[in-house]
């Protein structure tokens, strides 16, 4: 096994990497993709020293305390205290590694961007906020509080927070999924054949634009939120209880679109043809 303890700058070039570990607390973490060997680059080191170890071709950056699950622990607990007794902690990592390479970071505020990468890829965070850029595969991402933003992505993206919010611009989703309490959930998509939507939350509202064209069937559920389509559904309304729901589009293999929030708004929106993905805002 390859270490090293780095209290200085440091840029490493590795060859035989096939997987990447990342646990860290604050600074930034920055994941692009590269057709050369792996490169690693640490530096504004604050506090602790970063451990970084290259074993059976898994690249892990991390601390002395806080190899295996440690962080990971550390985070289940919403109020985090356990982090009081360990003192201010940055550092800023940036990686360049194989498009496949499958990815797992973990980090307390650090913010993450990641962008081309086409393996699994699941990113944890407390408070920082999570960059993604022309990704494909399957993203699996978790905050407290930490933003997701997202732009042009295939494949499938499973979301979820406290109160973080999502923004999805782009791409073509075959499973997509976002649950959060009172973050907002927005997104402007194409469905792949087949695809499953399910979006939920408490407060926070939910809007989703998709092609004219598409065909899904679609039930969009509220307490009291309103809900909002551009497409002609059929609406019920009983007490305590909102739905709207149906089929649109004609074409084979259908999508499922489920929206579920308790006083949460819920729109629909339909793009036009040729129309470019924006970020979706209600009814506009």
């Amino acid at each position: 096994m390859a270490r090293w303890t780095i209290d200085q700058p440091m840029t490493r070039t590795l060859d035989g990497i096939v997987a990447l570990r990342v646990r860290i607390i604050g600074g930034y973490v920055n994941i692009l993709p590269t057709d050369d060997p792996v490169t690693f680059e640490v530096s504004d080191i604050v506090g602790e020293p970063v451990l970084v170890t290259q074993e059976a071709g898994i690249l892990t950056v991390t601390y002395e305390d806080l190899t295996g699950s440690g962080l990971l622990d550390r985070l289940r607990p919403i109020q985090l205290s356990g982090y009081k007794s360990m003192g201010r902690r940055a550092s800023t990592v940036s990686l360049r590694v194989p498009r496949d390479c499958p990815v797992e970071v973990t980090t307390l505020s650090a913010p993450i961007v990641a962008a081309g990468l086409s393996s699994k890829t699941q990113l944890r965070t407390a408070s920082g906020d999570v960059t993604l850029d022309d990704m494909s595969g399957e993203v699996d991402v978790n905050t407290v509080s930490g933003n997701l933003d997202v732009r042009d992505l295939d494949g499938s993206l499973h979301f979820n927070s406290v109160s973080g919010e999502i923004a999805v611009a782009g791409g073509r989703l075959a499973d997509f999924s976002g649950k959060t309490a009172s973050g907002q959930l927005l997104a402007d998509i194409d469905l792949a054949p087949s695809s499953r939507v399910r979006l939920a939350s408490i407060s926070g509202e939910v809007a989703l634009r998709i092609p004219a064209g598409t065909s899904a069937a679609v039930e969009l559920r509220s307490a009291t939120g309103t809900l909002d389509t551009a497409f002609g559904l059929n609406r019920r309304e009983m007490r305590g209880r909102r739905y709207v729901s149906g089929k649109i589009g004609d074409g084979v293999d259908p999508a499922n679109i489920t929206t579920t929030t308790v006083s949460g708004s819920v729109s629909l929106l339909r793009r036009e043809p040729d129309a470019p993905a924006a970020i979706p805002r209600g009814t506009r």
